[in-house]
């Protein structure tokens, strides 16, 4: 079995020289191959030895370069509360809490939070009123799909719900 110019390399590094070390029976070494001089092993070995074997430091890491993100009042995703603005891609639906005579402020007030993780109890009560003086009041505004899961599990708390899409986004 022949050594490859690869192999040869790396047995240079590991043998010093094939003539103060003999080599093991069940290894051939390619008499075509150019003899390396020890400045090639040793220049070769140098930049291992100084580095630690490719371990890498870690990075310095500067908190201070990043943005605050504003954190939630009851945790999860936020959405867009109907009086804050924001930019879309015109993709945002309104999940709104449809007013019935079955809703209570009690259930309301449990069941809002739990479904809206940014709704508190307080906001939740006003949702309640609004919605029973206008008929409808707007919980959150979010995209497609966590508008109709969140519709969804009013629905399953037993408030009545629908999205609608979000045509005025300055308001």
């Amino acid at each position: 079995m022949a050594i490859s110019g690869r192999a040869a390399a790396c047995t240079a590094l590991i043998l010093p020289s094939p003539a103060t070390t003999p080599l093991p029976s069940t290894v051939s070494v390619n008499p075509r191959a150019r003899p390396r001089s020890k400045a090639t092993t040793v220049a070769v070995a140098a930049p291992h030895a100084n580095t630690g074997g490719a371990v890498l430091d870690r990075p310095a890491f500067d908190q201070s370069q990043l943005d605050t993100l504003p954190v939630p009042e009851e945790g999860g995703d936020t959405g867009r509360l109907k009086d804050r603005k924001g930019t879309g891609s015109g993709d945002s639906y309104k999940v709104l809490l449809v007013d019935d005579a079955k809703h209570t402020e009690q259930l309301v007030e449990k069941a809002l939070p739990q479904v809206v993780p940014s709704i508190t109890a307080e906001s939740a009560r006003q949702l309640f009123h609004e919605s029973r003086l206008k008929g409808v009041a707007v919980v959150i505004v979010a995209v497609k799909e966590h508008a109709e899961f969140y519709a969804h599990m009013m629905v399953r708390q037993g408030l009545r719900s629908a999205i609608e899409p979000d045509s005025d986004l300055a308001s």
